[in-house]
């Protein structure tokens, strides 16, 4: 098991999509830090409150792309089939 959660890392790494997602969640989260410090009653729950949709919405879209990928090339079936040996 630790192999293929290594091998899945590993992919992961070289995956373009990936990257992209990390950048784009910086860069929300530095622009939503920006816009509530330039207010002077910004509110740390106003700003959490906000970055969890952005999360929220980054992940649901991550993950959807990623499975379906993954499942569409066969891989979560060969991991089935050697988990079962």
């Amino acid at each position: 098991m630790y192999k293929l959660l290594k091998a899945g890392f590993f992919r992961l790494r070289k995956e373009i999509i990936f990257w992209l997602f990390i950048f784009m969640t910086i860069g929300i989260t530095g622009y939503t830090l920006y816009r509530y410090s330039t207010n002077s009653g910004a509110i740390l729950d106003a700003f959490v409150n906000e970055f969890v949709m952005y999360i929220g919405l980054f992940i649901a879209i991550f993950v959807s792309i990623y499975v379906g990928k993954e499942h569409s090339e066969g891989i979560i079936r060969n991991k089935i089939i050697v988990r079962t040996q």
